[in-house]
């Protein structure tokens, strides 16, 4: 039977499965704040890493020849190293103060994108040293595991599918690293699986959808998409840090 907190968490993971179905990202950014309203942050974190596996297993299953597997296993180990890195900078630095900072700084690298300049080394094989590290610590210490990765990849203008599949392919791995790691902490509970189970399905619905109207969409429409997403998650980075700042 539906209650208030299915009614809030179905939309939730419909839109996330469909914005992750078109661009392979996404799906923290669209559906943790809507599902803190109605759960705990533990929950929505778990409920987050579980869609995150289902819905990048689909897209990666469509969509793995067009993912730059090399690339992905570039980043993989400095993701890892600066994921541990993340928790210990966590640690010593108010998160709020790298919330601000990192925001103000994914604000100004996808602005620079987006009127077609290059970011400096991201076509070296230190870019996805930098970006995996970045995305990495990140994770752990603000939440932010995804600019670093897109901004990578649209600085290295990989056309639109093999844009989705690489960064599907990532943060499926990401996302299997990351639930295991809250399983060993013992942040994972019996009750989130009857959750994850009725809006898994709304999630890989979305994920249909989206992934329709990756056919649909442009070249050039898909990378204002996809670094709209950036803008928006720099911007609400920025936003909540000034706005704990100021309390």
């Amino acid at each position: 039977m539906l209650n208030w907190a299915l009614l809030v968490a179905l939309p939730a993971a419909f839109l996330a499965g469909v914005v992750t179905g078109m661009t392979g990202f996404g799906l923290a950014l669209i559906s943790t704040p809507l599902l803190l309203f109605v759960y705990e942050p533990k929950t929505v974190i778990v409920l987050t890493t579980i869609f995150s596996i289902f819905i990048n297993v689909a897209v990666v299953w469509d969509s793995w020849r067009d993912a730059h597997r090399r690339l992905v296993l570039a980043l993989l180990p400095p993701a890892f190293v600066g994921i541990v890195v993340g928790t210990e900078v966590l640690r010593a630095v108010n998160p709020v103060y790298i919330r601000l900072a990192v925001g103000a700084v994914v604000v100004l690298s996808a602005v620079i994108l987006f009127k077609d300049l290059r970011l400096p080394g991201a076509g070296t094989r230190w870019g996805p040293v930098v970006a995996g590290s970045a995305s990495g610590a990140l994770s752990t210490s603000t939440g932010l595991a995804g600019p670093p990765i897109i901004l990578l990849l649209a600085a290295r203008d990989l056309p639109k599918h093999d844009f989705r599949g690489t960064s599907a392919l990532y943060f499926l791995v990401i996302s299997v690293f990351g639930i295991a790691v809250l399983a060993f902490r013992g942040v994972v509970e019996g009750g989130h699986f009857p959750i994850a189970a009725v809006l898994i399905p709304a999630a890989l619905v979305g994920k249909i959808v989206g992934t329709a109207a990756l056919e649909r969409v442009s070249e050039r429409a898909f990378r204002g998409i996809s670094l709209g997403l950036v803008v928006f998650t720099g911007a609400l980075g920025v936003a909540t840090a000034a706005w704990a700042l100021l309390l």
